[in-house]
């Protein structure tokens, strides 16, 4: 039985017509190569690889197809070579001339070798030596960096060492800058924890790693960061947000207006105010914020014993009952009827004082170990008495008006006033400096 009969395919030929063709296109090449002055060594058709060499002996290997696939194969310019090596002579040349200008600036010795590097521009590959005995090798490409100027350290040890002390330098800029610590050191890496605890590795060894290296490095922190700018801009609008932490642009956040209204508070959506208050209202009618207080107790949140200084409007009754209702049920100072603005910059300056002083915060940004309860009481003491006109006095505080303050089921059980402790500002003898805080 024949092949056919079998059904197996005979073997494919080439037809005459397309042998025209690859016979025109080697012809093409051959034309090519003439004009660029190139010696064919072997022929290996149209796809294969043909070895070749220059008008100037520069051996390589091209494939036909390569070079008649040019837009004009026969109108290629002889003065504009398809050889590497010829078409960047007059490039490795520059590059040579700053290899050794480069070299002789930084006490480099170069001595030349045979080999070229693998670039195939062919540049020379020079035995170099740095003035502290570092052995490399170094071509023209060596000596300029991206941008073409001349690089301000030739030896690649050298250029190590640099970069890593320059890391480093960095990291013990940064850890002045931000209070961090040192956790451990590497040859290439350090850990660093960042003020509030948090560990970060730094590595020296890149750009881009070296670039990492910023006093806003710890992206916890810049969450916190973010969470504070949106408990105050909340603040402005008379929302006190509740959540003891940032959550997410787009998600809300537990909150109550002036009004006592609670709801959750966007952030993107901050501009609304409560949704349950009537719309404009937001234009100038918010309360001010004229009371300010420092209160302490078990924090239900956390469980742990906490203070916490704040704002808030009116007699502050409200706010001072929800932090009882959250544990903190004592309350050592309540300074009512301050002018407009007083009590947001005495915040501010109590706030920047524990942290200043190193206090960290327990959860969100005015929740404060019980520990800082005295540092807060001396920062406000502080503040007041640097006002001009103003003395603070101590006072006994009634026992009712605390009562009232934080009226809570059981919560005279808890209740705890330290006289000797408790300290109170007359709102007469602050109107005396209202000017200077509108």
């Amino acid at each position: 039985m024949t092949d056919e009969a079998m059904g197996q395919s005979q073997p494919w030929n080439l037809s005459t017509e397309a042998a025209v063709h690859i016979t025109a296109l080697m012809d093409l090449f051959r034309q090519a190569c003439q004009r660029q002055g190139w010696t064919l060594e072997e022929e290996r058709g149209l796809i294969g690889w043909t070895d070749v060499r220059c008008s100037s002996g520069h051996e390589f290997r091209v494939t036909a197809w390569d070079i008649v696939s040019t837009p004009k194969p026969f109108g290629l310019d002889p003065s504009q070579p398809l050889c590497s090596k010829c078409r960047n002579a007059s490039w490795v040349a520059e590059c040579l001339v700053a290899l050794k200008l480069v070299a002789k600036a930084q006490g480099v010795e170069l001595k030349a070798t045979t080999a070229r590097d693998e670039s195939g521009e062919g540049h020379v590959v020079f035995a170099a030596k740095c003035p502290k005995g570092h052995h490399f090798e170094a071509t023209g490409r060596n000596a300029t960096n991206w941008r073409g100027e001349p690089v301000n350290i030739l030896c690649p040890d050298c250029r190590e060492a640099a970069a890593f002390a320059e890391g480093f330098a960095k990291i013990e800029s940064l850890l002045r800058e931000t209070r961090s610590t040192m956790a451990k050191r590497y040859r290439n890496a350090a850990e660093v924890r960042c003020r509030r605890g948090h560990l970060h590795t730094f590595y020296v060894d890149s750009q881009q790693g070296r670039e990492a290296i910023r006093p806003d490095f710890c992206g916890v922190c810049r969450t916190l960061a973010n969470f504070r700018e949106f408990s105050e801009e909340a603040k402005d609008l008379g929302i006190t947000v509740l959540e003891s932490r940032w959550i997410a642009a787009s998600r809300p956040h537990r909150a109550v207006c002036f009004a006592g209204h609670e709801f959750g508070f966007i952030p993107k959506k901050l501009k609304r105010g409560c949704p349950d208050c009537p719309r404009g209202m937001y234009g100038g009618v918010v309360p001010p914020h004229d009371v300010y207080y420092v209160v302490s107790g078990l924090d239900t949140t956390t469980g742990k014993e906490t203070v916490k200084p704040g704002i808030s409007s009116g007699g502050g009754y409200n706010r001072l009952r929800q932090h009882a209702e959250d544990g903190l049920t004592v309350q050592h100072l309540r300074i009512s009827g301050l002018p407009l603005g007083m009590a947001r910059v005495l915040e501010r300056f109590v706030l920047d004082g524990l942290d200043s002083e190193g206090w960290l915060s327990t959860r969100g940004v005015e929740y404060f170990p019980v520990a800082a309860l005295q540092d807060a009481m001396d920062l406000v003491s502080e503040w007041f008495t640097d006002q001009p006109g103003l003395a603070p006095r101590s006072v006994v505080v009634e026992v009712d008006d605390v009562y009232d303050a934080v009226e809570a089921p059981g919560v005279h059980d808890v209740v705890d006033v330290e006289v000797e402790s408790a300290v109170v500002f007359d709102s007469d003898d602050v109107r005396a400096v209202a000017a200077l805080t509108r």
